[in-house]
């Protein structure tokens, strides 16, 4: 009670709590997005489809701006570690601004972790998020002040014509106030691959790797740049269960590089915390097809009572829904029934 006099007295920044975690505010009608660009420079997106986002995000009242750099190109084509970390730690420190979004993935967000001012987040917490490389900032963040993120569309994504319906809905179910606290992923009817191909293919359906029901912590993303935090202090500490996501790209995911990769993260302490394993749709440049991507897991001889369900919506194809990056999943995978449900709420935040 006293402390929530004290944040309406001195506008304190006001957050959810649940165990050691933190849950930021959910998004209402007028609220800002800044759009920063911690990776590749928003210069990158093409400016009918910067149009096209701005358009799909103020469709259900967001006010959107950009950072004072997100359109730089002064380090190689981006943004340099300077003007990306000043923008970031002024979006955060911006009373006005309730979500910080990435304008586009690229490479390079782990130069910043040992510039930013965890202190300036851990203060002033909001939603922030992103896909790609991104992944590293989502987890470093939480891992640094315990606030969650989110592993959803880059900016330029809401963007794309495929991607608006599916995405928009899943971003607002996960971030908005007025939806419920959980929601159940159901999978898009047609997907199309990265790189601005816009031609649609019928969805399959899950690949149920192996089955089972799981609940747990949700962490993961994209897998080759989960693994550039492998024994860093920048990787969360989850206690109890966990459910990993991971997706991987056409430039890193070729059948051996995902086993590659895939086998470094089961070499990691956490692995041993792992209860279900969600796998993101393959780019068809990545030639991991279905049958590939399960002879890959069987055989790493991964517990039969772990499920892994693959040609989830999210990662390098479009369109994808959204998630908390230590928020709270149950699973249940078999192959007539199989849920995937996600909850929002504090109650569920166990770390």
């Amino acid at each position: 009670m006293l402390f929530s006099l004290l944040q309406e007295a001195f506008k304190l920044p006001k957050f959810k709590r649940g165990g050691k975690c933190m849950i930021p505010d959910k998004l209402k009608p007028g609220d800002e997005v800044r759009i920063v660009a911690p990776a590749r420079s928003a210069s990158d997106i093409s400016k009918v489809t910067l149009r096209r986002a701005q358009s799909t995000l103020e469709s259900v009242g967001l006010r959107v701006t950009f950072s004072d750099n997100a359109f730089s190109q002064n380090q190689r084509g981006c943004p340099t570690d300077e003007e990306k970390v000043k923008d970031l730690e002024e979006a955060f420190t911006d009373s006005n601004v309730k979500c910080i979004l990435a304008a586009i993935g690229g490479f390079n967000s782990n130069q910043l972790l040992n510039k930013i001012n965890w202190q300036i987040i851990k203060g002033n917490p909001k939603i922030f998020g992103g896909f790609s490389d991104i992944t590293i900032l989502n987890h470093a963040i939480l891992a640094k002040t315990g606030l969650i993120t989110y592993a959803m569309p880059n900016f330029y994504c809401f963007g794309l014509s495929l991607e608006s319906d599916y995405s928009l809905k899943y971003f607002q179910r996960c971030l908005l106030i007025d939806y419920p606290d959980s929601y159940e992923v159901q999978p898009t009817k047609y997907w199309c691959d990265f790189s601005w191909n816009h031609s649609q293919i019928k969805n399959k359906g899950l690949n149920i790797i192996q089955g089972g029901s799981a609940e747990g912590t949700m962490i993961g993303g994209n897998l080759c740049s989960l693994n550039l935090l492998n024994g860093a202090e920048y990787f969360p500490k989850i206690k109890g269960n966990i459910i990993l996501c991971i997706e991987d790209d056409s430039y890193d995911s070729i059948p051996e590089t995902f086993e590659r990769n895939v086998q470094s993260l089961m070499q990691q302490s956490y692995f041993r915390q792992v209860r279900a394993i969600l796998i993101g749709r393959f780019q068809g440049k990545s030639q991991a097809t279905e049958d590939v991507v399960g002879d890959i897991i069987l055989s790493k001889n991964i517990s039969p009572n772990i499920p892994v369900i693959a040609g989830l919506d999210f990662g390098h194809t479009d369109p994808k829904f959204t998630y908390p990056v230590g928020g709270y999943c149950h699973i249940m995978a078999e192959d007539d029934s199989t849920k995937v449900v996600i909850y929002c709420d504090d109650k569920k935040c166990i770390r």
